[in-house]
This record gives C-alpha cells, sequence and structure tokens, in this order.
C-alpha cells in the first residue's frame, strides 16, 4: 500500500496569521466599530457651588442610557451663568438642555426654532404622584422670629440668585411688584449672588435676612445646615423646567428623545432636580412669558 499523503496545512496556519496582521495594522475606527454622533448636553448653574464635574457625574447616568436609547453619544457642558447657557443653547454650542422656565423663554426669543421637548416632573410634598410643576419661596431663619412675612422685610437684607432665575428672581419680583412692593426701594440692600445655594449659605451665615430660592434647594439646605429654614412667602406654583432642542439636533433625534426620555428609570435621576419628564404644550409656559414681559430692569 502506498504511502499516505502528507495533509496540507498551510492554508489553515496561514489564516490565524492573516487575521493577526489584519488586527495589527487595521485602523481604529474599524477596530472600534462606527463612530456614534456626539451631541451637547448643558444645564445654567442653579445648584453653582457643585462643581461641573461633580453636575456631570449627576447627570450621566441618564445621558448614558439616553445615548444607548437612541444610538448616539451625550456630553455634558457646564456654564458659569445663565446668561451663558442662554446664548450656548440659542446659538447650537449646546444642542440638548435643561432651562428653567424663564431661560427658556429667553433662549426661545432668540432663536425661536428652539423646540420645546418635553417637561420635567417632581413628586409633590407628600410622595403621591409627579406633578409638573415647582414652588418658589422666599427664606429666613427659624430663629428670625421678627421675619414672618414679607412685609417685615422692608429696610432688610435681601438675595435674589441671578436676574435670568424664575424661582430666584423673575417670579418673586414679579409678584412683589404686583403687590407694590418695588424691592430696589423696599429692601435696605439687595444682592445677586448667582446661585441658590449660596442664597441660602449666606442666610445661614447672616450676612442677610432673607432670600428667593426654590424646593429643591431648600431641600439641598436643609440636609447640609439642618431644618433651620422656614418660609415667609410662597407664591403660586410655576411650571417646572424646560428640556429643549436647538434645531441643529437632527429632528428624528428629537421625536425619539421626546418618546424614550419619559420611559427612564428613576434610578438614574438620583441627585437630579427632577423624578420624570412628560410631553406638554409650549403654551404651558405662557404665564412665565408675561412675567418676562412685564418685568422692569433691576436698578444694580
Amino acid at each position: 500500500m502506498a504511502p499516505e499523503a502528507p495533509k496540507k496545512r498551510f492554508p489553515f496556519l496561514f489564516l490565524p496569521c492573516l487575521v493577526a496582521l489584519f488586527l495589527l495594522f487595521a485602523p481604529p475606527a474599524i477596530l472600534a466599530g462606527p463612530v456614534l454622533p456626539k451631541y451637547h448636553f448643558g444645564i445654567p448653574p442653579y445648584q453653582k457651588g457643585q462643581t461641573v464635574d461633580e453636575i456631570r457625574q449627576l447627570y450621566k447616568p441618564m445621558l448614558v442610557w439616553l445615548g444607548e436609547q437612541v444610538g448616539c453619544q451625550f456630553d455634558f457642558v457646564g456654564a458659569n451663568s445663565y446668561e451663558e447657557m442662554i446664548e450656548m443653547v440659542a446659538s447650537g454650542r449646546v444642542q440638548f438642555a435643561g432651562l428653567g422656565p424663564v431661560p427658556y423663554v429667553e433662549a426661545k426669543r432668540k432663536n425661536p426654532r428652539l423646540r420645546l421637548l418635553l417637561t420635567e416632573l417632581k413628586w409633590n410634598e407628600g410622595r403621591t404622584k409627579l406633578v409638573d410643576v415647582y414652588h418658589a419661596y422666599i427664606v429666613a431663619l427659624k430663629s428670625r422670629q421678627d421675619l414672618n412675612g414679607l412685609a417685615d422685610l422692608r429696610g432688610k437684607k435681601f438675595a435674589y440668585v441671578d436676574t435670568h432665575s424664575t424661582s430666584g428672581f423673575q417670579y418673586p419680583n414679579a409678584l412683589m411688584r404686583g403687590q407694590g412692593i418695588v424691592p430696589e426701594a423696599f429692601f435696605g440692600k439687595v444682592y445677586y449672588l448667582g446661585s441658590h445655594p449660596r442664597v441660602t449659605d449666606a442666610i445661614v451665615a447672616g450676612s442677610i435676612d432673607a432670600g428667593a430660592t426654590w424646593d429643591f434647594n431648600l431641600e439641598q439646605a436643609k440636609k447640609k445646615h439642618g431644618d433651620l429654614f422656614k418660609v415667609i412667602y410662597a407664591p403660586p406654583p410655576v411650571p417646572n423646567l424646560a428640556i429643549v432642542a436647538h434645531p441643529s439636533l437632527p429632528q428624528d433625534l428629537q421625536e425619539k428623545i421626546r418618546q424614550v426620555l419619559p420611559t427612564i428609570d428613576p434610578a438614574l435621576l438620583k441627585g437630579l432636580p427632577t423624578d420624570g419628564f412628560a410631553v406638554r404644550p409650549d403654551s404651558f409656559y405662557d404665564p412665565i412669558r408675561l412675567i418676562v414681559d412685564q418685568r422692569t430692569p433691576p436698578a444694580r
């Protein structure tokens, strides 16, 4: 019997070599798979006192999850002021953002093509249902027995947040003027501290007598300083924060965000001033437009 011919192994030995060479010299983009488009998400510094990195980490779970759902990447972009974020959203430097009611109205007036995607929701005080409004407050220390209402603040040192802040200036300022109170003449001294935590910090430090803030920051301040605060004026509720899109964000992506974000697991929103999202018409913010229209520039 003739000896059996040796089996040809060359093709099988050569194949692994070809694969190794491909992996060695292939462009990184091929190895990493398709590159997803990236868009910028921003918010104003409503909780300044936290670093941009701290806020970025709070929003990271939401943005990573949302990107996975809609097929893109979102990175967080911070701002040094309300004015800066309004301009960034209106100009398209930020394509996707969470804005308070007044910043949203102002940004949309700068760029009417901005689109309201969603309104943020939060638990009511008894945690029995999610609501689409929040509360603006004027607060002082409980120990200040001489301060129990607006009339008691005559001649006192008072702090707002920022002239673009809804709960930290626009809303309480408009309502006080509606009651015949001209803040610049009524208060002994008026400050603009730039963020909600700075207002409550200043109240605790005793450098001001009272100040304007919102319910989320008041709860944060109680965790930081203890249950030291009392509300001496509580205006009617304010429409909640708006999630908006610049027209440079593709239309199909806007629709996906609008559909998907309301389904997010609330655990991914931990530490954020929102507990959910819902679709609301742009007219939901018309009461804020009335306030913006009637406002009088403050003396600075």
